[in-house]
């Protein structure tokens, strides 16, 4: 990129101000942008962490996502890639009408902005389930498989996760609810923010990866669900997919214990 490349993005963002950033950053353009380095990060550091593994560990909602793909013919693993390269080139055509601002400055501002959330939604999350259930936690993990292997699953998840349970299943749902019932558009999307939730808790459950049912463990996830269908509505997939797998990371280095120490 030249200086005067450089200069012009940077004097639209400037003229943009703050509440440009807030508009562009929550479009799919953005969320497109920023899922990329997350996508390549997961996809180099996986098969990183796998080599010399017997069985290659992924996201399980991966998985699900491309058995999906499998059932109707579309096999090979490079399909899933060109697919999403396809349907973020074809967003980012779609929304040249809507003059996004683009900045050298926003994808550092949104990991920012994805690191307060995460920090504020572990402890939303975990005030609100002791307020249900009369006890403190902030997260309850399975059997460990290593940093290394964990902190890259904590970035597929940012991806993987999030597409599904906030972009297919409770944005999907909402669409087809707020067609059946068009005058109903917030108790809606309420709906469908309930039955993701529950379906993202629920799914942490399920399979030989899952974590073993416990209450406490089920009401905090469906919790941090609803959380996180609040900030997808509010900012868009490029801040909730970084804040997932910030919050992730954080879980798996121990932050939050080290925050609850201080």
């Amino acid at each position: 990129m030249t200086t005067e490349d450089y200069s012009r993005f940077a004097d639209s963002a400037e003229r943009a101000g703050i509440q440009g950033y807030f508009q562009s950053t929550r479009t799919g353009t953005w969320g497109f942008l920023m899922a990329l380095p997350l996508v390549i990060l997961y996809e180099v550091g996986i098969i990183w962490v796998n080599s010399g593994r017997s069985e290659t560990i992924r996201i399980s909602t991966e998985g699900l996502l491309k058995s999906i793909l499998m059932s109707i013919g579309l096999t090979h693993e490079l399909i899933f890639l060109g697919i999403g390269l396809a349907v973020g080139i074809g967003i980012m055509v779609w929304e040249r009408k809507k003059r996004v601002t683009f900045s050298l400055r926003y994808p550092g501002l949104i990991i920012l902005e994805s690191a307060v959330y995460a920090i504020g939604v572990a402890f939303v999350t975990a005030g609100a389930t002791q307020l249900l259930l009369s006890r403190l936690m902030i997260v309850q993990s399975g059997a460990s498989l290593g940093l290394p292997m964990e902190l890259v699953l904590s970035l597929g998840a940012g991806i993987y996760e999030e597409l599904l349970y906030r972009v297919i299943i409770v944005g999907g749902l909402f669409l087809i609810l707020r067609q059946a019932f068009p005058n109903q558009r917030i108790l809606m999307y309420m709906v469908a923010a309930v039955i993701g939730a529950l379906s993202f808790s629920a799914m942490h459950h399920l399979g030989n990866m899952g974590d073993p049912w416990t209450l406490d463990v089920f009401v905090f996830r469906a919790i941090g669900g609803l959380v996180f269908n609040i900030l997808f509505l509010v900012r868009g997939f490029a801040v909730i997919a970084w804040t997932h797998a910030l919050y992730d990371v954080m879980v798996v280095t121990n932050f939050f214990t080290l925050l609850q120490g201080t």
